[in-house]
């Protein structure tokens, strides 16, 4: 009987948190795992990345106000002409733009805080580029929001 009731109330810990608790609970750990000063725990760059990418999945599946950056990046990107063919670039997709923060991540030196925006970047840009792109921002989404059910 205890063991039924350690799993039931682990399943009650980690469950019902809605999509907007998760989104809360994300963005305090990653602003906290960030801090450079009087911290105990300071995330790595791929700690970072890799947070900031499943916070920007869960704002987007939160919506309202959690869904406003998602809401800047896809604007800033489409005032540069990125997916129209009309951009000062020209012909720029979205899977380019996928590419180029992939590359940005991988190769440049950034600080936690840093790769923990471009995260949030990423998963912004992975969906909208759809294919492959959409299916790593997909199941990031899907494994998160697992918590919030």
């Amino acid at each position: 009987m205890t063991t039924t009731l350690a799993a039931s109330g682990s399943a009650t810990f980690f469950s019902g948190l809605g999509t907007g608790g998760l989104a809360l609970v994300l963005t305090v750990l990653l602003i906290l795992g960030t801090r450079k000063k009087d911290t105990e725990v300071t995330f790595s760059k791929g700690q970072a990345l890799t947070i900031g990418l499943a916070t920007g999945v869960v704002w987007a599946g939160a919506g309202i106000v959690w869904g406003m950056p998602d809401d800047v990046v896809l604007q800033g990107l489409q005032s540069l002409g990125v997916g129209r063919g009309d951009g000062p670039l020209g012909d720029v997709k979205m899977p380019a733009v996928a590419w180029v923060l992939v590359i940005i991540a991988y190769i440049v030196k950034l600080a936690p805080r840093t790769a923990g925006v471009t995260g949030i970047i990423m998963a912004t840009t992975f969906s909208a580029a759809g294919g492959a792109w959409a299916i790593v921002a997909s199941s990031i989404g899907t494994f998160f929001l697992g918590f919030a059910a």
